[in-house]
């Protein structure tokens, strides 16, 4: 079966002026063609396997070609905006045929140059391959069935008022809080995470990057005592510093770099006083 927007082993079965053309070994009637400026250095004979993307072409025939999109249809991807037109905006995905973005598509309108999170899907009407900046409808996994304190996948996905929309799990919605931030993060960015709370009313989760409770917070001791290694034993602050200081030698919030400068003081690790903290000597 030929799959549209996919990767496909398929076989050659004849060889034209054109290409060659190409079927999956089973339905010799539905044939697609890989044209010449796809077939590798080497060549090819009839009865060779190799993989290949399946799109339409500007004239909605089904073509193959070597060349490797950014994405297949049902994944994600970071890509850039580049051309606007009166229906929408092309984005470049690494084939020759640009990805098109329907304005109904796009919560906001993109401009050229812009990088943009979208997932590919093909057009029920067209039946060409498509990318909607509209995440949130193609996930919508149950939250109720997910328990706090989980370790999740996320994929950032855009700024909100409070935070960062992120895709948990490549199924469900989440929001890490500013607050609760202690790094930058950039769209399309892969990186791990822990479920906090779950609002089954707004089928949504409250992410963190840290554990809850004590274990989160110990997890960043390692960052201050190498901090305090590399400045020669000495950081000028404390419990008391101002957050716009803090963040200058961390990225995480005041509140666990209080808790973790007391865990280290309790482990005997450094002293802290009203000019800062130190390693202590052991």
């Amino acid at each position: 079966m030929l799959e549209v927007g996919k990767f496909n082993l398929l076989t050659v079965c004849r060889m034209s002026e054109f290409g060659c053309y190409l079927d999956d070994g089973r339905d010799h009637s539905r044939r697609v063609l890989l044209p010449n400026n796809s077939i590798p250095p080497g060549g090819l004979a009839p009865g060779d396997r190799l993989e290949v993307f399946l799109y339409l072409d500007s004239e909605d025939r089904l073509i193959a070609t070597t060349r490797r999109p950014a994405a297949q249809v049902g994944e994600l991807a970071l890509l850039r905006v580049k051309e606007q037109t009166k229906i929408g905006v092309f984005l470049d995905w690494g084939l020759e045929k640009d990805l098109f973005v329907p304005f109904r598509e796009q919560p906001e309108r993109l401009e050229p140059g812009r990088y943009c999170l979208v997932r590919l899907y093909i057009d029920p009407v067209t039946g060409r391959i498509v990318a909607s900046r509209r995440l949130s409808r193609f996930y919508k996994g149950d939250v109720s069935e997910l328990s706090p304190g989980r370790r999740v996948k996320l994929i950032v996905w855009e700024k909100a008022r409070l935070g960062w929309r992120v895709i948990v799990d490549e199924k469900y919605i989440g929001l890490i809080y500013d607050n609760e931030l202690f790094r930058k993060l950039v769209p399309g960015e892969h990186l791990d995470g822990f479920i906090h709370q779950i609002r089954t009313g707004e089928n949504r989760l409250d992410i963190r990057l840290r554990r809850d409770g004590i274990k989160g917070v110990e997890e960043f001791k390692p960052a201050v005592l190498d901090a305090l290694a590399d400045a020669g034993g000495f950081l000028p602050l404390n419990a008391k510093s101002d957050l716009a200081l803090v963040r200058e030698y961390f990225s995480f919030s005041k509140r666990v770099f209080k808790q973790v400068i007391g865990m280290l003081y309790k482990e005997g690790k450094i002293t802290i006083s009203d000019d800062g903290i130190r390693l202590k000597r052991q």
